[in-house]
């Protein structure tokens, strides 16, 4: 009674412990005796006792499970992994995960998901290899090619909580690449594939090929005539690639490359037709278009139908002028491509370029009725037009283009000469200070826009404009000398000078701006430079005017020896201007030789008897030398003449006055 009181625990409490612990002493003891009897199993049996130990630690203890390895099915295949090996897959490859073995009896609980592909368990799915290659591709697109090892593997879990993993190593391969490079829209994505491809297969000549061709696309000329060198490097007389890359040369601007490459297609195959057409390019390329037409010409005798080489054959000819044959090219293309509108747009240009607006107006129409919203269309018409004197057409054409193309200071401009060819100046202005708003050192707009200002006599509008002009183009003479004029309008002589002088330094033939000079000096008080000026001119130049100019300056200096020597050879060559006598006479009156002023005023009377200043100047000529009776009928016959003549008026009674003093 008392030992059943002391609190011992039945026996049976412990006998599945107990029966735990045998087994496991068995278990060793028939291991060690194995290891006597056949040591070659010892590494075996060595792992059995391991998971015998790691099976009681979970199913006794609970301690967390382990992973001894996985059973998958790989194209038909049977793979057999443990946590220390990898799986390799190719785009190719599908595969099963067959058996995943751990310390769990059963696999209850256990799954197997694969690293960024989700949080599926794959036991049992049919995977495909193309899946996984996929998303390594996406996801390291930016790294170096060749496998990928890490990031990817089969993560073992056992109720959510990782208990061992498998690496995956994806196989990438340079078909990989080009596979995605042929299913990618974006051209730059494209690129950088077949980039990838060629790293991983330099040799590989297509795809070369086709990462050249995809740069020629992108406008990309260097890099594919990188590739194509390269290819030549392997390939060294493949034609086709000698063609391509004398395409990249010319498109490059290297012509001289283009033609060597070129030169050794037709040493190959003298009639290749192409190479003759790269070779022509070539020659229009270095503007030798004699030589571009003779390429022309031997390309199309083997391939007449070959509408790029016609077209450029008539650019040729038209850059040398010969505008009937580039007509009769451009009108060969459009036969054979009647929708070919760079060629109708070509030969529109070409009939502006030769005055046949009419054609020029049809083949822009053709063009609008494929492109109505083609604003240089619109804008070319309106040239055309502008070429027939239909201003209003002209106009509405340049308006629509306006309407495309609101931004286009050329247009505007264009706009601009029309308004002012129709007279229109405010609307001419509003569309030149639209162009300086889009435009501001456009040195045409500031010149129209000035010479408007200009014409109507708003110097001070005009000179700013002006002046922005000459600042751009600083060797423009006539807008000097328009600068010399306003300022001399605007009463501001040294301006004015300075850019007469300008002018006249720069060229300036016109002897009016030389005038101009002589008269701007003498209203900045330079006097001796005035007449150094119009001195030079008539010396230059000895005309009537340039003479009449130096006999003014003569007068205005008083030196009136030389006003009247400069008077004589102007009526030497002049023997029946009265006015030339006249003014011989009055330098005679204010030299004081009164008779010769007598003499002059006589033969200017003889030519222009109706002259009453004359008569005036004999009156007082006759008055200085005491004759009072001559110079009564001489004042008398200016007031006949002209009874307005105030001074004559004057001096007729003042005359009377003096003859009846001399009698008494």
């Amino acid at each position: 009674m008392d030992k059943k009181k002391g609190g011992r625990k039945p026996k049976r409490a412990i006998r599945p412990a107990i029966w735990m612990v045998v087994l496991f002493v068995a278990i060793a003891v028939g291991g060690a005796t194995v290891g006597w009897l056949a040591p070659e199993r010892v590494q075996g049996l060595a792992d059995g006792l391991s998971r015998v130990r790691n099976t009681v630690a979970f199913q006794v203890f609970g301690q967390k499970p382990h992973f001894y390895g996985l059973l998958i099915e790989k194209n038909g295949k049977d793979y057999h992994l443990t946590a220390g090996e990898s799986f390799d897959v190719t785009y190719r490859d599908e595969f099963v995960i067959r058996k995943v073995t751990t310390d769990v009896l059963f696999g209850g609980g256990v799954a197997v998901h694969i690293t960024g592909m989700g949080d599926k368990n794959e036991i049992g799915r049919l995977l495909k290899g193309i899946e996984l290659v996929d998303k390594a591709v996406l996801a390291d697109r930016n790294g170096p090619a060749g496998d990928k090892q890490q990031g990817y593997a089969f993560l073992i879990r056992y109720r959510s909580e990782p208990i061992g993993s498998v690496p995956i190593r994806i196989q990438i391969t340079p078909q990989d690449w080009l596979r995605y490079a042929r299913s990618s829209g974006n051209q730059k994505v494209q690129i950088e594939y077949l980039k990838r491809a060629i790293a991983m297969n330099r040799e590989d000549v297509n795809v070369r090929k086709m990462l050249a061709a995809l740069y020629v696309n992108a406008g990309m000329t260097r890099e594919a005539i990188a590739q194509y060198l390269e290819i030549l490097n392997l390939r060294p007389e493949e034609s086709s690639v000698l063609t391509e890359l004398a395409k990249g040369y010319l498109n490059s601007g290297q012509y001289r490359e283009a033609m060597q490459i070129s030169a050794r297609v037709l040493k190959a195959n003298p009639r290749d037709a192409e190479a003759l057409a790269n070779m022509a390019a070539a020659w229009a390329g270095l503007e030798d278009w004699n030589k571009a037409i003779a390429a022309y010409q031997e390309a199309l005798k083997i391939r007449p139908d070959n509408p790029v080489a016609v077209f450029r054959l008539g650019e040729a000819y038209e850059r040398t002028r010969q505008y009937a044959k580039a007509v009769e090219q451009y009108r060969l293309v459009l036969d054979r491509v009647p929708k070919a509108d760079h060629v109708a747009l070509a030969l529109a240009d070409l009939s502006l370029k030769m005055g046949n607006f009419d054609e020029a107006i049809r083949w822009h129409k053709e063009v609008l009725k494929r492109q109505p919203k083609n604003a240089v269309v619109y804008a070319n018409l309106g040239l055309a037009y502008g070429g027939k004197g239909l201003i209003k057409e002209e106009i509405e054409n340049y308006q629509k283009a306006i309407a495309l193309k609101p931004d286009d200071p050329v247009i505007h401009f264009n706009l601009g000469t029309a308004y002012e060819k129709g007279k229109q100046d405010q609307e001419a202005i509003r569309e030149y200070q639209k162009v300086l708003r889009l435009k501001p050192e456009d040195r045409d707009a500031l010149e129209r826009l000035a010479d408007i200002h200009y014409r109507a006599g708003r110097f001070g509008d005009a000179v700013p404009l002006y002046e922005k002009v000459v600042q751009t183009s600083p060797r423009q003479a006539d807008i000097h000398g328009r600068l010399g004029l306003a300022y001399a309008e605007l009463k501001k002589p040294a301006q004015s000078v300075a850019h007469y002088r300008e002018a006249v330094r720069l060229g300036v033939k016109d002897p009016q701006i030389q005038r101009n000079l002589a008269q701007a000096y003498g209203q900045s008080g330079k006097t001796r430079e005035s007449l150094a000026m119009v001195e030079k001119l008539a010396t230059q130049s000895p005309s009537n005017e340039n003479l009449e100019a130096l006999v003014e300056a003569y007068m205005k200096e008083k030196l009136y020896d030389k006003a009247i020597g400069t008077y004589k050879r102007l009526i030497d060559k002049n023997p029946k201007k009265a006015h030339l006598y006249a003014g011989t006479a009055y330098a005679y009156g204010l030299k004081g030789d009164w008779d010769r002023q007598i003499e002059y005023c006589r033969l200017a009377l003889k030519l222009d008897p109706e002259d009453d200043a004359v008569y005036v100047s004999l009156g007082q000529a006759y008055e200085k030398k005491g004759n009072y009776q001559e110079a009564l009928k001489a004042y008398t016959a200016a007031y006949e003449l002209n009874p307005d003549a105030a001074q004559a008026a004057r001096k007729i009674p003042q005359m009377k006055v003096r003859i009846m003093q001399q009698r008494h």
